[in-house]
């Protein structure tokens, strides 16, 4: 069951830098705008694309599907 709209802190996120920039929110389909800085569907507050956390969703599937 998916987390309720920007109902996570960054702390019940696990949220954290990456250490792969595959697993980070900049390619994640929950963070918008896609930018260095942004926003998060599921956590509070300003999120960076550069971190991750663990409701990350890679936003585009290995098959090149969406």
């Amino acid at each position: 069951m998916a987390p309720k709209t920007w109902g996570l802190s960054k702390e019940e996120a696990r949220y954290r830098p990456s250490a792969k920039p595959e697993v980070s929110c900049i390619a994640c389909t929950w963070m918008f705008p896609r930018l260095s800085v942004g926003s998060c569907k599921y956590v509070r507050g300003m999120v960076k694309g550069s971190d991750t956390c663990d409701e990350f969703e890679a936003l585009h599937s290995k098959g090149g599907k969406t």
